[in-house]
């Protein structure tokens, strides 16, 4: 009679009737247990790293921040020379013992000078920087720049000018009749009688005072006075030799003794020069 059948335990294996034990899966499955093997001691070797790496870490954050930490430590004898060094610093310096240290001294070597305010070449009591005639106590002041003191300036806002003699608010240097504070200005009418001066003397021997009643008489040119005589001026005669022109004329048509000449030269009457310039005129041609 057969043996009754058993179930195989998870260890065994039936062969010829008979239960043989089984082997081990890691036996059976050798491939793949090397394969979860070799996996596992990756592991094992990455862990061992991470750990050794994290230890050298520690140590090198600790010995740096041990390091600062030293750097920041002064030893109680270092103190005391640091604070020796501090105290050395130089004292303030004031050679002139003006009580102003030389640092801030305008004139470090003399104790009467301490700042600009100080200086006053002139003694007028306004200070050199200030006065725009520092050598000149009698001026300090030209708001033109022109180098007249606005005390003189007759135009202390104005560089171009500086003397108003006729007070006229007109210049000298643009004022037609600098002395004559009534005028400034060639009129037209004054322009035509300096014209007409001209002309007459081109012709003619005048006197000035003969020209003048020439331009102004009613029955000759009829200017004002005032233009004729500023004509006669402005021509610029030589009087002197007005009066020769005249008495050669003269001579032309008659004759005149020395003196007569003379009068007739000078005569309020005749041509109206002075004596002075008659007598030059009859010692040029020759009585």
């Amino acid at each position: 009679m057969p043996p009754p059948f058993t179930h195989p335990t998870p260890f065994q294996v039936t062969v010829g009737g008979h239960a043989s034990p089984q082997p081990s899966w890691v036996l059976r499955h050798k491939v793949l247990s090397s394969a979860v093997g070799a996996v596992l001691l990756l592991v094992v070797i990455g862990a061992a790293g991470a750990v050794a790496g994290g230890e050298q870490g520690s140590g090198t954050a600790s010995t740096t921040a041990s390091s600062s930490v030293e750097d920041k430590v002064v030893a109680p004898g270092d103190e005391e020379e640091a604070e020796a060094v501090d105290e050395e610093e130089p004292e303030p310096v004031d050679t002139d013992g003006d009580g102003v240290t030389d640092e801030d001294d305008y004139a470090p070597r003399n104790a009467d000078i301490a700042s600009a305010d100080d200086v006053d070449t002139d003694g007028d009591g306004v200070a050199d920087y200030q006065d725009d005639f520092p050598n000149d106590p009698a001026f300090t002041t030209d708001g033109d720049g022109d180098g007249v003191a606005d005390r003189v300036d007759a135009f202390p806002r104005d560089a171009r000018y500086s003397v108003d003699d006729d007070g006229d608010g007109v210049a000298n240097a643009v004022d037609a009749f600098p002395a004559d504070g009534t005028r400034s200005k060639i009129t037209l009418a004054m322009s035509n009688a300096l014209d007409s001066a001209e002309s007459y003397l081109d012709f003619q021997g005048f006197s000035r005072q003969g020209l003048i009643d020439q331009l102004s008489s009613e029955y000759a040119d009829g200017y004002e006075v005032a233009n004729a005589t500023w004509a006669v001026d402005a021509v610029g005669a030589d009087w002197n030799r007005q009066a020769v022109r005249s008495a050669r004329s003269y001579l032309d048509f008659q004759s005149f003794s020395r003196q007569g000449l003379i009068d007739q030269l000078s005569s309020p009457y005749g041509s109206q020069f002075t004596v002075e310039e008659a007598t030059y005129a009859v010692d040029q041609v020759g009585l």
